[in-house]
């Protein structure tokens, strides 16, 4: 009779794993390696997780729970003051706060979804589109048209990514934090038309 699983454990697996791939990452780390750095085997990683690609799709989606709210959840902004505020809180959490260490683990598998038979796909899939229909209420909410405030949503994520990439390589990040402020006021918030 197989032992029950201890779901503790499990959790405590899940979190600190999250902490080691962001420093190690995830194509450069084994799991035995990733076993290794927990301080147990990686049969026990096997019997907990599956895989090892099994184990990042439940940090992540642990996270992006806590993370990232549903559609329906969202506190919308009621000015542009509002929403330009909200984009800079969220820029300082992803580079700076508890959110920058799991988001250095999940831009790692939106590169390793495009893989064909990639099995971060559709988890890749689903977060984009979720974060995509985030802004569009957002952009909506402070008077955006839906046609403009779903091709920036489109181009502000793609953007997003690109500059926390570059954010997390550069030897010195500051000129990023600049970028990013000209973003959102030149491109993400600038006046549209109304027709």
């Amino acid at each position: 009779m197989p032992r029950p699983v201890d779901h503790a454990k499990r959790d405590e697996l899940l979190a600190a794993a999250g902490a080691i791939l962001a420093r190690t990452g995830v194509v450069d780390t084994s799991l035995r390696e990733l076993a290794s750095a927990l301080g147990t085997s990686a049969r026990m990683l096997v019997y907990y997780f599956g895989s090892k690609e099994q184990l990042i799709l439940e940090i992540l989606t642990r996270e992006q729970r806590a993370a990232i709210p549903e559609t329906n959840e969202l506190d919308l902004p009621d000015s542009i003051a509002a929403h330009r505020e909200w984009c800079f809180e969220d820029w300082r959490e992803c580079t700076r706060g508890e959110r920058h260490t799991n988001l250095r683990v999940v831009l790692q598998v939106f590169g390793a979804a495009c893989g064909v038979d990639s099995l971060y796909r559709e988890y890749t899939w689903e977060t984009l589109s979720l974060l995509t229909r985030n802004s569009h209420a957002r952009l909506e909410a402070i008077g955006m048209p839906a046609h403009v405030a779903e091709t920036r949503s489109r181009i502000a994520l793609a953007a997003f990514q690109g500059l926390i990439i570059e954010y997390f390589t550069a030897a010195d990040p500051s000129f990023v934090d600049d970028t990013f402020t000209r973003f959102v006021d030149e491109f993400l918030l600038a006046p549209w038309e109304t027709h």
